[in-house]
Parts: structure tokens; sequence; C-alpha cells
């Protein structure tokens, strides 16, 4: 009888991963996948100072806010940026733990890069807390940025 259980315990415990495993709850989601590659291009985009992909990732109502406590609308973040005023040479996102929500998400993320200002080079090392939402046409948009000191 004990070998029984034993056999049956291990054949729920087996059956109940498995189904856990393809239904997705430890897998990451599509919308999970597709935020966090949004995330990337926009990255991207600011190195390249690309204002045609930095707009298509951003929500017109975008609030961006620098760990400065500077705060800039989608105009303002674009120009900045794409006018040379301030350069990204280099962005390092780690520690990423990301939520979906519906058409929501939030990302939190470890912020490490280079900015060249005016031919100054600064290192910058900050967390930051990303807002996204997914529009109609189904694709993840900037709505919300904060940085902040750790």
């Amino acid at each position: 009888m004990k070998k029984l259980l034993m056999v049956l315990g291990v054949g729920l415990t087996a059956g109940l991963t498995a189904g856990l495993a393809s239904s997705g709850a430890w897998a990451s989601s599509a919308d999970e996948t597709a935020v966090n590659d949004a995330m990337n291009r926009l990255s991207a985009a600011m190195i390249a100072g690309d204002a045609q992909q930095m707009k298509a990732l951003t929500a017109d109502t975008l609030t961006y806010g620098h760990s400065s406590g500077k705060v800039q609308n989608q105009a303002e973040f674009i120009d900045t940026i794409a006018s040379g005023q301030t350069r990204y040479k280099r962005i390092d996102l780690t520690k990423t733990v990301t939520t979906v929500s519906g058409n929501d998400a939030v990302i939190r993320d470890h912020f490490n890069g280079t900015t060249d200002s005016g031919g100054k080079l600064t290192d910058v090392d900050f967390d930051v807390l990303t807002v996204w939402q997914k529009q109609r046409e189904g694709d993840w948009k900037l709505l919300a940025r904060q940085g902040y000191k750790h």
C-alpha cells in the first residue's frame, strides 16, 4: 500500500508540474516578452538618437521622470536626445522584473549607462520604474518612467 501511494504521489506531482509548465504558469507570457522587447528597442533608439523610433515606442501623454527630479513630456524627452543635447553612449538594464496586468505592465530595472552632455561623459547608475500600456493596435508604449537613486 505504501508503494502504491508513493507511486501515485510521484505521478500526481509530475502531472501537476507538467500541467503548470504547459499552462504557462511558470513560463513568461507573450505580453511579458513583448513589453521587454519594447523596452530594449526604446533603449536602442535612445542610443541611436532615433526620434521616429522613440516616438513610436512612447505614448503621446508620456511623463518621463529623471533621477534628478526633472520631468519631461514626450516631445521634450525625444528632443533632448534627438537634438544631441544628451547622447546615450551605453544603456545596460539589469535586474529586470516585469509585471503584466491586462493591458498595463510595470518594469523595474537597474539602469547603468554613460551619457554625453555637451562633451562631458558621465556614468549614471540608478533604478528605474517604467509603466507601459498596450495600445489598440497591440503595440506596447511607454506611458511613464521614473528614475530614482538607490
